[in-house]
């Protein structure tokens, strides 16, 4: 990783901007919460970006044909002091019998996924000595969890 600091309500606000035409086209909702505003993240930002572009992709998807979509991207800093991102949706959530199988290469629920993002993602994550995880209430509610 090429390290750098950088805000993440401008990381945020980039990769809203991003994906505005999917969410958009899909009818989704996407919000934004960081506490404070002005946190910021020594890391990769090139990387960091990509990691969250697939969160967020599969977020959509897993909120396709839903009334009332919503994506959530929050950060903070937790009890611990670290930076925390995540990446919640209101979708149809994952299986418990194949919620610690989405981190596995190849592994996908989708029809058309390579499932390659979420391990690449754990690869990004453990590069930046971080970690990534999941949870999830089908129908309910899905949770990554981003912690550096």
């Amino acid at each position: 990783p090429s390290y750098t600091i950088f805000g993440i309500h401008q990381l945020f606000k980039e990769i809203k901007i991003l994906l505005s035409d999917e969410t958009t086209e899909m009818g989704v909702n996407c919000q934004i919460s960081i506490d404070p505003e002005t946190l910021e993240l020594s890391a990769d930002e090139r990387l960091i970006q990509q990691v969250l572009i697939n969160l967020l992709k599969n977020a959509i998807y897993a909120t396709q044909g839903r009334q009332n979509a919503q994506i959530w991207m929050k950060a903070y800093i937790n009890k611990r002091g670290r930076v925390v991102i995540e990446v919640i949706d209101n979708g149809q959530g994952i299986l418990p019998e194949v919620l610690d199988k989405v981190f596995i290469p190849f592994f996908t629920t989708k029809t058309t996924g390579s499932g390659i993002g979420l391990s690449l993602s754990k690869q990004i994550m453990r590069m930046h000595g971080g970690n990534i995880s999941v949870t999830s209430t089908p129908e309910q509610e899905t949770k990554f969890t981003l912690t550096f």
